[in-house]
C-alpha cells in the first residue's frame, strides 16, 4: 500500500504552509516541544510561523496518520472480499478525506442484518437481478412480476406470498441504489449547494420561548456555514434539543427524485418501471436524504462551533489585554537572555507607542542597554511596569 506523505498531504490541504517550517514543528513537537513554547522560542527553526499555524500542523499530521491507517484497514478489508479492482484500489490509495473513505468503504463495509440481507439469504436476489435488468431493457420477458415472484417463494424464511417475494426484492434494490456512491454524492452536493434549513414549532414550544424567530424560519445551507450566520444554527439546534423546535434541511426532492428514477429505470416502457421508480423513491426518501442530513448536520455543528470558538477567544483576548487596573501608561519587559529583553510601550489607551529589544549578553552589551534603555524612557512617562516570566525574570 501506498502511504501519503506529509508533504504532499500538507500541499494539497494547506498550501499555504511551508513544508520546512512544518517539518520542523512536527520535530520539536515530538521531543515534547509544546505549541507556545514552539511559537514562542523556536521562530528561527519554525520560521515564524504563530501558535494557529503549529496547531494547524499539528493537526493535519494527527489527521494524516488516521487518514493512512483507515486506508490500510479499508484495503485490506475489501481486498479479503475478492472485491478490489485496480480501479477501486487507485481510488481509495487516492483519497485524502476521512469522509470520502468512509464513502467509497459503504458498499463493503460489513452491516448488521437489514431487511435486504435476509432477503438475500432467502434466494431473492436473483429476483431482484431479473426486475432490475426488466427495467433496463437487459432481458425481454413478458412474465408478470408476480408471476415471476412465485419461483422464489421461501416459507421458512417468511416469504410466503409473491407480495412477500416482490417486497424482499425491493429491499434489495433499495438497498443498491442507497449504497450508490455517485447517487449519494448528487445529493450531498444539491444539498450543500442549494439546501436551507428550516426550524418549527415542536410540541414542547414553549409561550414567550427565547426561540420565538426561530418558530417558521428558514436559511440556505451555503449561509449558515458563513460566520455571520452560524450562531442562527447553534440557535436552532439548542431549541431543537430542547424539544422545543424540529429542525430539518431540505434539497430539492423533485430533482432528486427525477435523477434517482432516471438510474432506476431506462426502459420505461417495461413491466417493471413503475416497481423501480416506487424502489428509486423509497431509496432517496427513507435512506439516503436522511443519511445526507445527518452529515450536513455535523459539517453545520462542526462550522459553528470553530465559529464560536474563534469569537469567544477574540473576547477573551479583549478581556486580557484590557488594563486591569485602569488607564496608565505601561512599560512592558520579555526577559530574555540569549534572544535579550524585549521592551514594549503603551499609553493611557492602550494604544502602541514602541518597541525595542536589549541585549544582555556580549562583550559591553550591559553599557548599550542602559543607553537604549534611557532613551525609551523619554518617550512616556511611566505609571507601571509588567514584567513577563521568561529566563532571568527575577
Amino acid at each position: 500500500m501506498v502511504e501519503t506523505s506529509f508533504q504532499t498531504y500538507l500541499a494539497k490541504m494547506h498550501p499555504g504552509l511551508n513544508i520546512k517550517s512544518a517539518q520542523a514543528v512536527l520535530e520539536l513537537a515530538a521531543e515534547g516541544g509544546t505549541v507556545p513554547f514552539i511559537a514562542r522560542y523556536r521562530k528561527e527553526k519554525t520560521g515564524g510561523l504563530d501558535e494557529v499555524e503549529i496547531r494547524n500542523v499539528i493537526e493535519a499530521n494527527d489527521t494524516l496518520i488516521e487518514i493512512n491507517k483507515r486506508r490500510a484497514f479499508i484495503l485490506k478489508e475489501v481486498e479479503g472480499q475478492g472485491n478490489l479492482t485496480d480501479e477501486l484500489k487507485a481510488r481509495i490509495e487516492k483519497s485524502m478525506d476521512l469522509g470520502d473513505l468512509e464513502e467509497i468503504y459503504r458498499p463493503f463495509k460489513k452491516k448488521k442484518k437489514t431487511k435486504a440481507t435476509v432477503a438475500r439469504e432467502a434466494g431473492l436476489e436473483p429476483l431482484a437481478d431479473w426486475i432490475w435488468q426488466l427495467g433496463h431493457g437487459e432481458i425481454n420477458d413478458e412474465t408478470t412480476l408476480e408471476v415471476k415472484a412465485k419461483d422464489f417463494l421461501n416459507a421458512a424464511a417468511g416469504f410466503v406470498t409473491y407480495d412477500h417475494a416482490l417486497k424482499g426484492a425491493q429491499d434489495i434494490i433499495v438497498d443498491k441504489i442507497f449504497n450508490n456512491p455517485d447517487l449519494r454524492e448528487t445529493v450531498r452536493k444539491n444539498f450543500m449547494e442549494d439546501g436551507k434549513v428550516g426550524s418549527k414549532k415542536a410540541k414542547g414550544f414553549k409561550p414567550h420561548s427565547k426561540y420565538e424567530m426561530y418558530a417558521e424560519f428558514s436559511d440556505s445551507v451555503k449561509n449558515l456555514q458563513e460566520a455571520k450566520a452560524s450562531h442562527r444554527y447553534l440557535a436552532m439546534r439548542r431549541g431543537w434539543n430542547e424539544e422545543e423546535l424540529t429542525v430539518s434541511i431540505e434539497g430539492d426532492e423533485e430533482l432528486l427524485t427525477k435523477i434517482f428514477e432516471k438510474f432506476a429505470v431506462t426502459n420505461p416502457a417495461s413491466a417493471a418501471a413503475d416497481f423501480l421508480k416506487n424502489c428509486a423513491k423509497v431509496a432517496l426518501q427513507v435512506h439516503v436524504i436522511p443519511s445526507i442530513g445527518n452529515e450536513v448536520h455535523r459539517i453545520l455543528k462542526d462550522k459553528a462551533d470553530e465559529h464560536a470558538i474563534m469569537v469567544f477567544g477574540e473576547n477573551v483576548r479583549r478581556v486580557l489585554l484590557g488594563s486591569p487596573f485602569g488607564a496608565k501608561c505601561v512599560l512592558g519587559v520579555d526577559p530574555g537572555l540569549r534572544t535579550g529583553c524585549k521592551i514594549a510601550l503603551i499609553d493611557k489607551q492602550g494604544n502602541f507607542i514602541s518597541n525595542t529589544v536589549l541585549q544582555m549578553l556580549g562583550e559591553g552589551a550591559e553599557e548599550k542597554g542602559k543607553k537604549l534603555f534611557a532613551e525609551v524612557l523619554k518617550q512616556i512617562t511611566i505609571e507601571a511596569i509588567a514584567v513577563g516570566n521568561g529566563t532571568g525574570g527575577r
